[in-house]
């Protein structure tokens, strides 16, 4: 599968229910913070540039499972894509534990996708 894994921070082999990383994409730097919302049961991320801009590049992104996380905004974003993958080919969104473990954050670079 092309793309490149973002490794999760996980704590005790689950992920924090909140947490800010950095990771390289199409050659820039990217902070990506992650968030479990309680409420709606699901993972929501923002992506913020090298300058950590406000607003971020991206906000408020529902981690959904196989489809492209920003395929539907207009805000600025990154060349390529973010996906979540599930990795047991079931096409659940990540749960408040699976994410890192069963659901991997990928990034596809704009080569990959053609663009």
């Amino acid at each position: 599968m092309p793309g490149v894994i973002i490794p999760i921070p996980l704590d005790g082999g689950a992920p924090l229910p909140y947490f800010d990383m950095q990771t390289q994409a199409d050659g820039v730097t990217y902070t990506l913070e992650i968030r479990w919302n309680v409420r709606a049961g699901a993972w929501y991320m923002n992506v913020r540039n090298e300058a950590g801009d406000d607003p971020p590049l991206l906000a408020g992104l529902k981690l959904v499972a196989d489809w492209p996380l920003a395929a539907y905004t207009t805000q600025r974003q990154p060349p390529g894509a973010f996906v979540v993958v599930d990795s047991a080919g079931l096409g659940e969104d990540p749960a408040l534990l699976s994410l890192g473990v069963r659901h991997q954050l990928l990034y596809f670079t704009a080569a990959e996708l053609g663009l």
